[in-house]
């Protein structure tokens, strides 16, 4: 499986017609669209984690979503778009995070945006981690699921590319305790791992046009990268994105963990990458990363080498930290924090544009799953390094 091809294809705006050369380029090289027959209904499952605009490469672009509709309508099928954001699942609320994508407009008579919002109970005994779960249950209503992911950094994971895109699948007040279910790095990888092998969409496709990089997956810094991608498996699809951004294996937890199963590559050479452009001029050497993210594992069980492990995992350690001046005190970390580690507290450092109470992180308690990074809206939780990581973090930059 770690051999289904790749198309990498450079799309240098969000211009229209660019996005239709390049998108269209894409699926050709792969027959993406192969499964497609007249009367299916085809789900989208896009990344819509917040409330954004297109221009702040948060969630999947409008523009591509609109010629991939275009794409599976003229093949006969009906299409609905749906995302389960972090937040209620509920019509209110996630109406509201399709107008602020812009999504309304894509609505005709044969593209809907999701109106289920009903809640199913899966079972997955093959599962590494989720052999039980609550999932999203529009799901259930379509006959394919094509994951349309964004390219950006992740505090916990290393990256949200592909295979993080299916965790959406899970109801949004939800998360947090699946968060708590499985606070090892690992464990978590391969809930998001059994998502994917759970639904199995027919097709992955990749917006890396302009990424995120820094602070992400919400609060880092728009980065143009300046390519679409797609493949009908979603493991060689993430390693070719993880290294465009100068990582690897041991960089990113869903990797490891889809490689150690047996359903992913070790190392990009062993992906095949379709397209005329070459992922050496694809690399953006210098993106900034959420976390360092480093393979702890050294040969011999010596206690020489425990303590090399342990001195390593230190070094790399990060933790989520307020910057009280950015903090705007709505309180949004203290309510998503599945571990209910954050406290509400009066401060004089606090932003004048907030409420004067900023969040305060019991450690004790802390799981550092980055909920309250990830989902802070001004940014001001930050990815916080000891001494010793931020000086290497800056090395690989």
């Amino acid at each position: 499986m770690s051999n289904t091809p790749v198309a990498l294809v450079k799309c240098d705006s969000y211009e229209y017609e660019e996005v239709k050369r390049a998108l269209d380029e894409s699926l050709d090289l792969i027959d993406a669209l192969d499964f497609v027959k007249p009367g299916m209904k085809i789900g989208i499952k896009a990344n819509l984690v917040t409330g954004s605009a297109a221009d702040k490469a948060i969630t999947t672009h409008p523009v591509l979503l609109k010629r991939l509709c275009e794409l599976l309508t003229k093949k006969g099928a009906s299409v609905v778009i749906g995302d389960s954001p972090g937040g209620l699942y509920t019509p209110a609320f996630v109406q509201n995070i399709y107008k602020s994508c812009g999504l309304y407009e894509l609505e005709s008579s044969s593209v809907a945006l999701n109106s289920d919002f009903s809640i199913k109970d899966g079972k997955f005994p093959e599962a590494s981690s989720l052999k039980s779960f609550t999932y999203t249950g529009w799901l259930d209503d379509v006959d394919a699921i094509i994951g349309f992911s964004k390219l950006k950094t992740h505090a916990m994971m290393g990256m949200s590319c592909a295979v993080k895109n299916m965790f959406g699948c899970i109801p949004g007040t939800t998360k947090p305790e699946y968060h708590m279910r499985f606070p090892d790095e690992k464990a978590f990888a391969n809930v998001m791992v059994d998502l994917n092998e759970f639904f199995k969409p027919a097709l992955y496709i990749v917006d890396a046009i302009d990424g995120m990089e820094g602070n992400g997956p919400t609060a880092g810094e728009k980065r143009h990268i300046g390519a679409v991608l797609s493949s009908k498996r979603p493991y060689g699809l993430d390693m070719v994105c993880a290294s465009m951004i100068g990582m690897g294996i041991s960089d990113v937890q869903t990797l490891l963990v889809a490689n150690e199963r047996g359903l992913g590559p070790k190392d990009v050479s062993e992906v095949s990458i379709l397209g005329n452009y070459g992922l050496d001029d694809a690399r953006i050497p210098d993106f900034k990363r959420a976390t360092i993210h480093q393979s702890i594992t050294f040969e011999g069980g010596s206690a020489f080498n425990r303590i090399k492990s342990i001195a390593v995992k230190l070094a790399y350690s990060t933790k989520p930290l307020v910057k009280k001046d950015e903090c705007i005190g709505c309180k949004k970390c203290h309510d998503t924090c599945p571990a209910k580690a954050i406290t509400m507290v009066s401060s004089s450092g606090a932003s004048k544009k907030g409420t004067g109470n900023i969040p305060q992180i019991n450690r004790s308690k802390c799981i550092k799953c980055f909920c309250c990074q990830e989902f802070c809206p001004v940014g001001a939780m930050k990815v916080h390094y000891n001494p010793v990581g931020n000086m290497l973090n800056k090395m690989q930059r």
